[in-house]
């Protein structure tokens, strides 16, 4: 297994849109405990590659994910976005966080709530990119609903309408579908997969499935236990585009999901003998898009 310096893609891509470079996250309790995140992280990622993140629980993949966001500054390394140094969300990044329900607002209508990423763009094209991203994830005629009049999976759309409206360079999402059911997480994973077929963003994805993360990734990095680092990176050969019927039956789909869990489980089997102190950081809704 080559050193860490080595893997994350770094071998051959001349222009990535996003460069974590030696990376370094602690984490500091009010108990006044202190907690490495990462050691030493760096990664690479292309202007219009799909990227996924596993890794064992408390290996810091959402602390990893605000950092390479500009939600965060690392306390060691850069964060490069188009070749420009990070120092705050940028234009031209996208986030869909976890909670669907904690990211819309309750007291605005689907379209409004969808307006918000859009509000860097000038005051004439923003309904029409409302509405073409409402097309896009499947809520043509939504725009009036609210949150609450929609199930969860829709809510999730319209997160993610919000996150595309403004055509981003680079979409990061903190384990979107993990708040919905087994059949609504396939379908929406489907939408993530033809947005990007048809767009031209780079997608960076963090997720505890595994198939999850091979089914929509072309790379799948594994993070070892804290301190983390990038375990083992594994190429996903998959030809696409992708289907939830088809894909996930192929042979070489069945030999890539056991290889990143095998990489995963051992990952978890460290952790649980260093066992670190956990500590968790609040989701922020104040970066929109």
């Amino acid at each position: 297994m080559p050193g860490n310096a080595e893997l994350s893609g770094a071998a051959g891509m001349s222009d990535p849109i996003l460069s974590l470079k030696h990376l370094g996250i602690t984490l500091h309790g009010r108990d006044g405990s202190v907690n490495e995140v990462t050691a030493d992280l760096s990664l690479d990622l292309g202007r219009r590659e799909f990227v996924s993140i596993v890794g064992p629980s408390g290996s810091g993949k959402t602390t990893l994910l605000r950092a390479a966001s500009g939600l965060r500054r690392p306390d060691r390394g850069e964060v490069l976005f188009d070749g420009q140094p990070l120092g705050d969300v940028a234009p031209g990044i996208s986030i869909v966080f976890q909670e669907y329900n904690k990211s819309l607002f309750p007291w605005m209508s689907i379209g409004k709530n969808v307006s918000l990423g859009a509000r860097r763009l000038p005051q004439s094209q923003r309904q029409s990119h409302v509405d073409a991203a409402l097309a896009s994830v499947g809520l043509e005629g939504f725009a009036s609903r609210y949150p609450w009049e929609l199930s969860g999976g829709m809510q999730q759309r319209a997160a993610l309408a919000r996150a595309m409206v403004s055509d981003p360079k680079l979409l990061m999402m903190d384990e979107p579908f993990a708040s919905v059911d087994a059949l609504t997480r396939g379908h929406l994973e489907d939408v993530v997969a033809d947005l990007w077929e048809r767009s031209s963003f780079a997608a960076l994805l963090v997720t505890h499935d595994v198939g999850e993360a091979v089914y929509l990734g072309d790379r799948v990095l594994v993070l070892s236990a804290r301190p983390s680092r990038i375990l083992a990176e594994i190429p996903v050969d998959l030809p696409r585009p992708r289907s939830q019927r088809h894909t996930r039956l192929l042979p070489r789909f069945v030999e890539l999901e056991a290889e990143v869990l095998s990489h995963v489980e051992s990952a978890g089997r460290s952790a649980a003998l260093t066992r670190p102190t956990s500590i968790t950081e609040p989701q922020s809704t104040e970066h929109l898009a």
